[in-house]
């Protein structure tokens, strides 16, 4: 009962676990959608707001140009009366020329004279009297050509009349009502004010199924993902999303194929070498047991069998030594030493110590150098690396062959080129042979000691080194690697 009751509690935690992840993730949704809604909406009726705002202050402008332009012609008609009429002594048609222009325009026009009497005003309220105003004074003294002005709804223009010697005679006063003009500014505001509400409202809509629209994309790569995450296979599909979403599905399928190989090559890695390693166990084994199943075993087979048990042991620990030197060396875990290197020394050495094991087949090992060569690098890892390569040549070739072992460089590599009249490789494993474990030949592979761990070791030291590997082979003829490294470290 109280396992029962423990389970019953562990599961109930679970689910509200599951259920607060679950209002979690409803509460980011909501979010992702009300932030851009609110963002696009906003952006949408500002700008309509904005726009409205600017062509009402377009329309003002233009109608206040309108109005200068209309009060100039204006004045310059009243000038044209006044000296016509002046000169024929008809001051009085003057005035009723005046009075007409002033009520075609809906216009108010004043006129005062030198000693700032009001003689003429289209609306009669001011005629005879006298006008002090600092502005009319201003411009009556010639300070200013004109004075534009706008006070309660009224445009008013202060121009000089000019008489035909160029003289100032009078100042007209010309009053324009601006309540049309007003009246629009104030209807395309208050629309203005109308679209941004409305703008607001239907840019929330539009966002929000857009949102909708766009979070459905990334809720659909998430439950995929939450598949893959349960052990699912099968790639996201990326139909139907809008473009950003699908570029960003197919990244992660990429990713999720990478991370396949990467599983698949572990597990084969792992496969590889429980197998490599569970072989000299097995033979330790059926030897221990042959002689634990026979008596009287005589001393020189007790011997034999213990020295065939030591093999085993050495080749066991081979493999666990290559193991280590992979690791350290595979995706460049492990860090160079790198220091300033003579090249054609480096060789030398390499090559004086596998010599004696190329004479014991009686294998010609030849260098030639095409230059005094210096290069940084890790002496230690490039000595096992070049080493890897310069061995395989000798176990892989006949008896009485050769290798041919050349170094050269340009301004920033140098190449090391590593020739052999072996047996060669088949073309359909020249793809193969940079494999953990992989071997072209197992059993001639197993006579001459080799881990299938070499190339891969080679290689990997070679790429730590920003370098490359290359190899050409026929079966019958031999294999050449050729190895591209940079001369400086920071290249």
């Amino acid at each position: 009962m109280k396992k029962k009751k423990r389970a019953t509690v562990e599961t109930e935690k679970i689910e509200e676990k599951n259920t607060a992840q679950e209002r979690s993730i409803v509460s980011i949704r909501v979010g992702q959608r009300t932030i851009i809604s609110l963002i696009v909406a906003v952006s949408v009726a500002v700008i309509a707001y904005a726009a409205l705002w600017i062509l009402a202050g377009t329309v003002n402008s233009k109608s206040e140009r309108n109005l200068d332009r209309h009060a100039q012609e204006c004045a310059e008609y009243i000038a044209h009366i006044v000296n016509e009429h002046k000169a024929e002594d008809d001051i009085g048609r003057a005035v009723d020329e005046i009075k007409t222009m002033a009520y075609s325009l809906s216009a108010r026009i004043v006129i005062v004279d030198t000693d700032y009497k009001v003689v003429v005003d289209s609306y009669g309220k001011d005629t005879g009297r006298y006008l002090v105003d600092e502005n009319v004074f201003s411009v009556m003294k010639g300070q200013q050509k004109y004075i534009s002005e706008t006070e309660e709804n009224v445009y008013r223009r202060i121009v000089p009349v000019i008489n035909s010697e160029g003289y100032t005679d009078a100042v007209a006063l010309i009053s324009l009502e601006t309540d049309a003009l007003e009246n629009l500014s104030i209807y395309m505001k208050r629309n203005a004010t109308y679209l941004f509400a409305i703008s607001l409202i239907l840019g929330l809509i539009a966002a929000y199924f857009a949102a909708k629209l766009s979070v459905r994309d990334v809720n659909h790569v998430r439950n995929e993902i939450e598949g893959m995450k349960g052990g699912s296979l099968e790639p996201m599909s990326v139909d139907g999303m809008f473009r950003e979403t699908q570029e960003l599905t197919k990244d992660i399928n990429d990713i999720f194929n990478k991370a396949q190989l990467l599983e698949e090559s572990r597990q084969e890695f792992v496969s590889n070498v429980s197998h490599e390693l569970k072989t000299p166990i097995t033979s330790m084994k059926v030897l221990s047991e042959s002689l634990l199943t026979q008596s009287d075993v005589p001393a020189e087979m007790y011997r034999e069998f213990m020295e065939d048990i030591v093999q085993e042991i050495d080749r066991e620990a081979e493999i666990i030594s290559d193991l280590l030197t992979l690791v350290k060396t595979d995706k460049g875990s492990d860090s160079l030493n790198k220091e300033p290197v003579d090249m054609n020394e480096f060789m030398d050495l390499i090559l004086k110590r596998l010599k004696p094991l190329a004479e014991k087949r009686s294998i010609q090992l030849s260098f030639e150098s095409f230059g005094d060569i210096k290069a940084e690098i890790d002496k230690v890892k490039f000595t096992l690396a070049i080493s890897n390569l310069i061995e395989n040549g000798i176990k892989y070739n006949v008896d009485g062959g050769w290798i041919k072992v050349s170094l050269n460089s340009d301004h920033r590599n140098f190449y090391i080129k590593v020739a052999d009249s072996g047996v060669g490789i088949p073309e359909d494993c020249i793809n193969h042979i940079f494999e953990r474990f992989y071997r072209v030949d197992k059993a001639r592979s197993r006579d001459t000691g080799g881990t299938g761990l070499g190339l891969a070791i080679t290689k990997n030291i070679i790429i730590m080194h920003k370098g490359t590997i290359n190899v050409y082979s026929e079966p019958g003829k031999g294999t050449t690697f050729t190895v591209k490294v940079p001369l400086q470290a920071h290249e």
